[in-house]
């Protein structure tokens, strides 16, 4: 029995579809769980300092966040931020439309200081907290300071006048040792940068 070549093209048609498929799904849940990191503000090497900066934190809480049933869609950067009153904001939260679903905006300036990645990746850690404290009904019951083992430094030993660390004496020595001799000065003068 012969086979012709339009006997394949089911099969060839029908896992083409599958793996388009699958491919889709995958890339939707990809953008899903990826934030959309915008930055509307700063230089290209301020772009790639604040995606390095940004990155374990958003990392580390959306999928918290998305457990507890919140979603964050959008984190954005934009230059300033101010409050109704104008006073200068680090950054803000907003909530559409009674949801569970966020928007993050976060200031690259506060007044006229350009702010650190660092500064920026810690607000932004602040305000994902409160976000999961807030929905996850986390009350927090007890903090306890950690206990910092400090080691206390050797006391330094006094060094004489010749360079040398005297030697620790026991109590129990004999009188001649305890004998103070007070010496004359050298006639001479002062000898291997030794004082009078």
């Amino acid at each position: 029995m012969h086979s012709y070549p339009t006997d394949l093209a089911p099969v060839i048609v029908a896992a083409a579809l599958t793996i388009g498929v699958l491919g889709l799904l995958l890339l939707t849940r990809y953008r899903s769980r990826t934030p959309r990191l915008r930055l509307l503000t700063g230089t290209r090497a301020q772009h790639m300092a604040l995606r390095h900066a940004l990155a374990p934190i958003l990392r580390e809480f959306l999928p918290l966040l998305e457990r507890a049933g919140q979603e964050v869609r959008t984190v954005v950067l934009v230059p300033t931020l101010l409050n109704n009153d104008g006073e200068p904001l680090a950054a803000e939260i907003d909530q559409l439309s009674s949801s569970s679903v966020f928007v993050v905006r976060l200031a690259h300036r506060i007044g006229a200081t350009l702010r650190q990645p660092d500064e920026v990746a810690g607000t932004l850690a602040e305000n994902l907290l409160a976000l999961y404290r807030q929905a996850a009904a986390v009350t927090v019951v007890r903090q306890t300071a950690g206990a910092i083992a400090v080691q206390n430094p050797p006391m330094p030993k006094p060094i004489g006048r010749n360079g040398l660390v005297p030697v620790a004496r026991h109590s129990a020595q004999n009188e001649a040792e305890e004998t103070v001799i007070a010496f004359k000065p050298n006639p001479l003068g002062p000898r291997n940068g030794q004082g009078a």
